[in-house]
């Protein structure tokens, strides 16, 4: 049988246009801390980008994953267009998501796309992200660069593979450079998901960096 942590289960919140269903995966005892975690914008992602994590973050956290409009078992069309890797949509979705829970404040994770709108959900609404646990966040160059991430004092762990195929090294350094409060981990290998390739050590890792939080006890604005 497993353990209360550890059992997961899919909730619907009908937040999404003309109150179609948003699915979130959730896992993780009712009164632990938030975590929300975002995937990114590869064809036939979902939720389960996350599946090595799960487990492992439910032994301290209330484990959000979030299937975006259009992805995995949500309702809702896919992005389109020029813009359709814009961060705006995906906050306003975020935060409606937040509200629906009632989550005030939460740590908030993504991989790649879901990584830059992890960072844009701090910039538009930081008292409500705690802490940020990126991987391979894709976020355009020229704004890293030019000082947006500047803002963004959370604590960040953000993971990088040595060869990552899709987003160079380069790019993860000149993210961790450009946010004040950024520690990077590169692990070796070839891979844009080494949260999967070395799902091991990162949950450890990661875990270790969730613990250093001081919201590692229950939320009292948690509602379930």
């Amino acid at each position: 049988m497993a353990s209360r942590s550890s059992a997961q289960e899919s909730i619907y919140l009908p937040i999404l246009e003309g109150s179609a269903d948003l699915h979130v995966r959730v896992a993780g005892a009712p009164r632990a801390w938030p975590l929300l975690l975002f995937h990114g914008a590869g064809p036939d992602v979902s939720w389960r980008t996350w599946e090595p994590q799960m487990s492992a973050f439910a032994v301290l956290r209330r484990v959000y994953a979030l299937d975006w409009p259009g992805w995995g078992q949500s309702a809702g069309r896919r992005p389109e267009g020029p813009r359709r890797l814009a961060a705006e949509p995906m906050v306003k979705v975020a935060l409606q998501a937040m509200d629906a829970l009632d989550i005030a404040v939460a740590d908030v994770g993504g991989v790649s796309w879901g990584g830059f709108i992890a960072l844009e959900l701090a910039l538009a609404a930081p008292q409500r992200v705690a802490r940020l646990l990126l991987v391979a966040a894709a976020c355009p160059a020229e704004w890293v660069a030019g000082g947006r991430y500047a803002a963004v004092t959370q604590p960040t762990w953000l993971a990088w593979a040595e060869e990552d195929p899709i987003l160079p090294l380069s790019g993860g350094q000149a993210l961790a450079t450009a946010l004040p409060n950024c520690t990077l981990h590169v692990f070796g290998g070839r891979t844009h998901w080494p949260h999967h390739l070395h799902s091991d050590e990162f949950n450890a890792l990661a875990t270790e960096f969730l613990e250093a939080g001081s919201q590692s006890g229950a939320c009292p604005d948690v509602a379930r």
